[in-house]
């Protein structure tokens, strides 16, 4: 299978499905976030001999600070950020800096818990740790740490699922695949779609299937909440287009599927729509029974309507 990123400026710095420092998305090839860190101003100042640890200074909210990020030397991703501001000499600027800073992270992250002398936020998609360490001679620093732990590649995510899906096997599977699997990285394994292009933060955007009949182009759309909303599979050699098309719920997982089948001149030659009514979900969110209202058409023919009753079983990594 050939797999290459393609890095492209379709979505902005801020992708909501990662953990993010000011906006900035901490997620993937240690490169594309070493970008988007300098295009924000962060100015780079060295790095360490093994390649491994980049080393920044730039404006945190506002102040003055040091960043280190860190790269898995296994994936290539980014592991960690580490902001370090001070040092401060006094315990009034201390607590005042700490505060603003406490303020300005949960404003843009959400809730901090406080455990002993830190404040820790965790989400589906990484953790942020506040905390000040004692420099040893009479000085202190406010260090806050990213830990990002989500998916790089959101072939699973983008699709509604939650959590570190490793296999679905669905019952009375319809418009959708019986059996899907994902790596530990969130990426759909089907050796069969070829030449993926992904963009700097893990979304789908072009691949290739090989047919029957000559090879299909495969097509990806997202919205601005970056989940999937067309999939379009066109194949010159045969002549046909089929197109999918997501409607989500407020949950955030699939409401609705359309998809259209074209032939030739763009003549519609098989409708089927689909509406989701889940029924039972696990621990971590995702659906395991649903009934599924089915309508189908198919040229030449009449109009069907079935409600069909589907059953998942989810396993997870670990």
């Amino acid at each position: 299978m050939l797999l290459w990123l393609a890095l492209t400026t379709a979505h902005p710095q801020s992708d909501p499905r990662s953990l993010r420092l000011m906006g900035i998305s901490l997620e993937g090839p240690v490169d594309s976030v070493r970008q988007r860190l300098q295009d924000a101003k962060f100015t780079p100042w060295g790095q360490s001999d093994d390649g491994e640890d980049y080393y920044y200074r730039g404006l945190f909210y506002g102040i003055r600070a040091k960043l280190l990020l860190t790269m898995s030397p296994k994936t290539g991703m980014v592991a960690s950020a580490y902001v370090t501001i001070g040092p401060y000499t006094t315990d009034k600027m201390l607590s005042q800096n700490r505060q603003y800073f406490l303020y300005k992270l949960q404003k843009e992250l959400g809730t901090f818990a406080q455990r002993d002398n830190a404040w820790i936020y965790m989400d589906d998609y990484g953790s942020v740790k506040l905390s000040t360490v004692d420099n040893g001679n009479g000085s202190r620093d406010i260090r806050i740490l990213y830990m990002p732990e989500g998916t790089f590649y959101k072939d699973a995510i983008s699709i509604g699922l939650h959590g570190p899906v490793q296999e679905i096997i669905t019952e009375n599977a319809v418009a959708e695949e019986q059996f899907m699997h994902f790596t530990q990285q969130g990426q759909l394994d089907r050796p069969e779609l070829a030449n993926r292009q992904y963009d700097a933060y893990g979304y789908l955007r072009h691949a290739t299937m090989t047919e029957q009949q000559g090879i299909s182009n495969v097509e990806y759309t997202y919205d601005k909440e970056f989940r999937l909303v067309r999939r379009t599979v066109n194949n010159a050699t045969a002549g046909i287009r089929l197109v999918q098309e997501y409607i989500y719920n407020e949950q955030g997982d699939i409401a609705t599927v359309n998809q259209k089948v074209y032939q030739g001149d763009e003549e519609c030659v098989m409708s089927i729509n689909l509406h989701n009514k889940y029924l039972t979900r696990d621990n971590y969110g995702n659906w395991t029974s649903n009934s599924a209202t089915l309508n189908y058409w198919e040229k030449g023919g009449q109009s069907q309507q079935a409600t069909v009753l589907q059953k998942r079983t989810i396993a997870y990594w670990e």
